[in-house]
C-alpha cells in the first residue's frame, strides 16, 4: 500500500489526479463518520466541503515545514508542561 505521504508528493509534484483520488478514498471513512454528527440535510454539502479542504491541505502541504520525532517530543513535552503550570 502506498503511503499517504508518497500519494501527496504525487500530487504536489505532478499533479497526480489518480493519487488525489486515492487518498480521498483513505479519508472517506472519517468523513462519513463526521457527518453523522450532524443533520441530514446538511450531510450532501458539509461532505463536499470536507472533501474540498482534504484536496487544499494535500495540494498545500508543505514538506520542508514538518517536525522530527524528537522535535515532536520536544513540542509534546513543553505544551505538557504548560497545561499542567495552569491547571495549578
Amino acid at each position: 500500500m502506498t503511503r499517504l505521504i508518497d500519494l501527496t508528493k504525487k500530487v504536489q509534484e505532478h499533479n497526480d489526479i489518480d493519487s488525489l483520488e486515492i487518498v480521498l478514498h483513505l479519508f472517506e471513512p472519517k468523513i462519513r463518520a463526521s457527518l453523522k454528527q450532524t443533520s441530514p440535510q446538511e450531510q450532501g454539502d458539509l461532505s463536499q466541503e470536507l472533501k474540498i479542504k482534504v484536496i487544499e491541505i494535500v495540494r498545500q502541504y508543505d514538506f520542508s515545514n514538518t517536525y522530527g520525532f524528537w522535535e515532536f517530543t520536544d513540542i509534546l513535552k513543553e505544551q505538557h508542561s504548560l497545561d499542567y503550570a495552569e491547571s495549578k
